[in-house]
């Protein structure tokens, strides 16, 4: 009885629900009393619990003399009341996917914000919100790229570049003068033009510009990153990274 219980439950039943079906199935056609008394729930919501039941598809009811009885429908209906519930949460999924550019327009505009992620997992979710923000033909800014920074996480960058990349996104990255190995397989990827600083300008941080946001990532011992989220600050970067784009190697 427990067993089976959970695995109501974890088809979307309630306690009392999965007690009052489990109860009914084995009394057979039966009144309200003996099932309350069998499933151990109250008169007073053994009603609503049977509603609920018959709502999924998973109790009868007939009237006879004036007298209400219920049985319990085949244990194959609990398949079917699974297949409407996981056709419900996918036509949901539909919906949101189509909701999601309103809501996001719908987000009050804030004049400035200042947010730090710190670790590398926490760096990721940045750029994996970068990713999901973006759309075709949007263009994102890469600065001061260094070597130490590109290799140790090349494995994600890369697989993150080939996303961004399907999405029809375009990156313009300036790296180091000595992470060119690195600015090569990024140069293969789709949608990606790579540039290099002079050997007298090294950065141990990059600058990352997508939007009306600017990051500042240091993959340092304990990985940062700022990020400053505002329209006027971002263009001023993106007028910064074209002057420096002007006077990089390709």
């Amino acid at each position: 009885m427990i067993e089976e219980n959970k695995v109501l439950e974890s088809a979307g039943l309630t306690k009392g629900e999965s007690r009052v079906y489990l109860s009914l199935l084995r009394l057979g056609e039966s009144t309200v009393g003996p099932i309350a008394k069998k499933a151990m729930i109250s008169l007073s919501k053994i009603y609503e619990t049977l509603d609920k039941l018959i709502e999924k598809g998973l109790v009868g009811s007939v009237i006879k003399n004036n007298v209400k009885y219920f049985t319990a429908s085949n244990p194959e209906r609990i398949l079917d009341y699974l297949e409407l519930k996981k056709k419900g949460i996918e036509s949901s999924e539909i919906q949101i996917k189509k909701m999601i550019s309103y809501l996001r327009a719908s987000i009050p505009k804030t004049e400035t914000k200042a947010l730090i992620y710190e670790g590398f997992k926490s760096i990721k979710n940045f750029y994996e919100e970068i990713l999901n923000l973006s759309k075709k033909g949007d263009i994102i800014y890469a600065l001061g790229i260094p070597k130490f920074a590109a290799e140790e996480y090349e494995g994600y960058f890369l697989d993150w570049n080939k996303r961004r990349a399907k999405k029809s996104v375009e990156v313009k990255a300036i790296y180091n003068f000595d992470a060119k190995e690195a600015g090569k397989k990024r140069a293969k990827i789709p949608f990606t033009d790579v540039r290099y600083l002079t050997e007298k300008m090294v950065t141990p941080a990059w600058i990352l510009i997508f939007e009306d946001f600017v990051a500042t990532v240091h993959m340092a011992e304990k990985p940062i990153c700022f990020v400053l989220q505002d329209k006027v600050v971002a263009f001023s970067y993106v007028d910064y990274f074209n002057l420096l784009w002007k006077i990089s190697k390709s």
